[in-house]
């Protein structure tokens, strides 16, 4: 029979793993993000621009500019261009846009060849108005696993992977602006694929995602 482990040998592959999925975390956020900020005063409105993935710190960064600049302005204005990420990071974002919301106007916006892939879509769906150009590119699919080391997709089993997709749906899609045909169309079409809209397809289908489109 092999030798069993040792306690300490144990305590140290452990360790050691938790180590590693440390690092891998720190790449695959980076901490980078940069939110760039830009005063409208005609509008009374301050802009904030981010153009990186759903990771930290990007939770952090808007929380930073709202507490900064609460006191100035009647309304924020969230310009997006991002790929989606993690769905921990997006919750903290969405969290803090219902709090911005209750205290000033909240407008998000996606510019002409901008991106607002995946777990954007919710964020972006925080806005009192919510604003696309028509080349403005949307993706909706359902939430993915990825594996900590390797950062390859996980396969989970069909139960599991509906369980987590019928929950992310109902907790970002279900009280949303959306209209509901549009909604339940895309509770079909997105199954076990990706579902890419322009801001003109969202408009034109009258989805309730975009409330206007930008020249």
């Amino acid at each position: 029979m092999p030798a069993r482990l040792s306690p300490i040998l144990i305590l140290a592959l452990f360790g050691i793993a938790f180590l590693l999925m440390q690092a891998n975390e720190r790449r695959y956020l980076a901490d980078e993000g940069r939110l760039i900020i830009r005063e409208d005063p005609a509008r009374d409105a301050v802009i904030l621009s981010w153009s990186y993935p759903v990771g930290a710190p990007m939770a952090r960064r808007f929380e930073e500019a709202y507490e900064a600049h609460r006191g100035d302005v009647s309304t924020f204005i969230v310009e997006l261009d991002s790929p989606g990420g993690l769905i921990a990071e997006g919750k903290r974002v969405v969290q803090l846009f219902d709090r911005m919301a209750r205290t000033h106007t909240l407008e998000t916006r996606v510019r002409d060849g901008a991106d607002c892939l995946s777990m954007c879509v919710p964020i972006f769906l925080k806005g009192d108005m919510r604003i696309a150009a028509p080349g403005a590119r949307f993706m909706f699919h359902e939430p993915a696993s990825y594996d900590s080391y390797t950062g390859e997709r996980v396969r989970e089993p069909g139960f599991e992977r509906r369980f987590v997709s019928d929950r992310f749906f109902d907790r970002y899609f279900e009280n949303s602006p959306m209209t509901p045909a549009w909604r339940a169309q895309l509770e079909e079409d997105w199954i076990g694929r990706d579902v890419w809209k322009s801001g003109d397809d969202l408009w034109r289908e009258n989805s309730g995602v975009v409330t206007a489109l930008s020249r």
